[in-house]
């Protein structure tokens, strides 16, 4: 299992923004699927090469980050609900999680990856078992 860690930049964001883990959905089978099927409790995603999600067949709202090539957040929406579509021409991927009063990246911010994290280990335990992917992380 990919996880793709990232921090928000921005002269709004004083320094030290959290960093927020998403589990990395690269396959055309992966992004198809992203979160439906899954509850309020779903771990975060980030659906590679997408510039457009829907979210039909949702039970529940979601936040969508849509990112340009260069880390750009081009398009961002709170609490998306169920039976929308959102997407942007020069989206290079979109990031979802289900609705959460955490930190969001807004329009016009930059995400910067921190890091990238393959667990092979982990990849046949259940989700639960993973760690918990949205929080700030000790020491940034």
């Amino acid at each position: 299992m990919k996880w793709m860690f990232v921090q928000i930049e921005s002269p709004a964001v004083e320094k030290g923004s959290p960093t927020l883990g998403f589990r990395v959905l690269s396959s055309w089978f992966e992004r198809l699927v992203g979160l439906l099927g899954s509850g309020p409790s779903a771990q975060p995603v980030v659906l590679m090469r997408c510039g457009s999600i829907h979210t039909y067949g949702m039970t529940y709202p979601i936040d969508v980050a849509l990112v340009g090539s260069r880390g750009e957040v081009l398009a961002s929406e709170r609490a998306l609900p169920p039976c929308r579509v959102f997407s942007h021409a020069a989206a290079f991927c979109a990031f979802e999680r289900p609705a959460s009063p955490f930190p969001w990246p807004l329009v016009g911010e930059t995400l910067r990856v921190n890091s990238l994290l393959f667990e092979p280990e982990k990849s046949a335990q259940p989700c639960a078992a993973l760690p918990e992917p949205v929080r700030e992380v000790a020491g940034s």
